[in-house]
């Protein structure tokens, strides 16, 4: 059975380059980089090396990045880290369970917090969170783009306006590095989280922008390691698979792009050939991300129905997996919660033939008329 894996905006599988590279580091870079000796200092520079490999990737300088065990708690030093009882923090209601959680908790402790919903097209409105904006308004925190919808947000436009309050403004961008193009030097955003096995790194390493000039408070003690902000013995490896796969990532971004876009456009022809009911929600979106309606169709059937087919899909975020539920996410998008229970996330990658894509609009079209009966 031929087995296609389009769930690349849930994790990816790590670039074979990559696995070879780590693995090379594992067995021959082994000091603590905290120590002074060669064996050590051998460690240090690998993680420095990635340090400029990320920010080569992002144009910002490499003291602005510290490396983290992923971009959840990314998004912990950040929050947690800048934020005190009786701030105010304006943030959106299609977060990922690591921004909402934490303002959940920040909020019991004092903050005051504002959630946004998104427009019909998926998007934050600047002018919603403009009129939300007080005098106690510390942070701005505005995913880059969602991840089940795949719509991006307007971020130097919402950046501009939080520099032009006085506001910090993070993002978390795990679903955007290695899709589109980010320039640090564009987008004057002060916090950006990151994740590595999004853009075919390892799992369990993750980054953190930080512009010069916000000050983190720190939140776990140890050897001071990562500004103070991430302390314990790195890993070596995993930072070394980030870097790598970082740059590879990002070097080749317009090819892969327009690679991904042209696989979206056949599969969606493809639909389009057999007659399939669908509806396509977003239509300004992340290369590859569809979030797509099959009218009348009960979403989790249908994905196992793909399963069973070998070919893996999502319904709702990875991170709510397993529920019948209709996304909370899809809902505050003004989707229907039929029209919810009957959305598939479909997300392709560089990983994907055109072959792939048949295979999939035909497995589908198969199960799609046998389910509808």
């Amino acid at each position: 059975m031929k087995k296609v894996y389009c769930d690349i905006s849930a994790t990816t599988p790590v670039n074979h380059e990559i696995i070879d590279f780590m693995a090379t580091t594992q067995k021959n870079i082994y000091g603590n980089p905290s120590s002074v000796h060669k064996y050590g200092q051998e460690s240090h520079a690998v993680i420095e090396k990635s340090r400029i490999q990320v920010a080569k990737a992002l144009n910002c300088h490499q003291e602005e990045i510290i490396f983290t065990g992923s971009g959840s708690e990314s998004n912990n030093i950040a929050l947690e880290g800048i934020l005190k009882p009786k701030d105010h923090i304006i943030s959106t209601s299609y977060e990922h369970p690591s921004v909402i959680n934490v303002l959940k908790k920040l909020e019991e402790n004092g903050c005051t917090v504002t959630l946004i919903k998104p427009d019909n097209d998926g998007t934050i409105n600047c002018a919603s969170i403009m009129k939300n904006i007080s005098n106690k308004t510390k942070v701005i925190s505005v995913m880059f783009a969602n991840n089940e919808l795949g719509s991006i947000n307007d971020i130097a436009q919402i950046s501009k306006m939080a520099k032009e309050k006085n506001i910090i403004m993070h993002v978390d961008a795990v679903q955007c590095v290695g899709k589109i193009k980010i320039d640090l030097e564009k987008v004057a955003v002060d916090l950006m989280s990151l994740s590595a096995h999004k853009f075919y790194g390892p799992k369990g390493v993750g980054a953190l922008f930080i512009r010069k000039g916000v000050d983190l408070n720190t939140l776990l003690n140890g050897g001071g390691q990562e500004l103070n902000l991430r302390p314990g013995t790195e890993n070596i490896s995993g930072i070394a698979g980030l870097g790598l796969a970082i740059s590879r990532a990002c070097d080749n971004i317009e090819n892969n792009i327009d690679y991904i876009q042209n696989l979206e456009k056949a599969f969606i022809q493809k639909m389009s050939d057999y007659k399939i009911d669908y509806k396509l929600h977003i239509e300004k979106r992340l290369p590859g991300v569809l979030a797509i309606t099959f009218p009348g169709i009960d979403g989790q059937s249908l994905l196992m129905a793909l399963d069973l087919k070998g070919i893996a899909v999502s319904f709702g975020s990875a991170c709510s997996s397993g529920t019948t539920t209709a996304s909370r996410i899809l809902l505050d998008a003004g989707i229907s919660e039929e029209s919810a229970k009957s959305t598939l996330r479909i997300s392709f990658g560089k990983i994907h033939s055109h072959e792939d894509i048949n295979y999939v609009a035909t497995e589908l079209n198969n199960i799609l008329k046998r389910l509808s009966k």
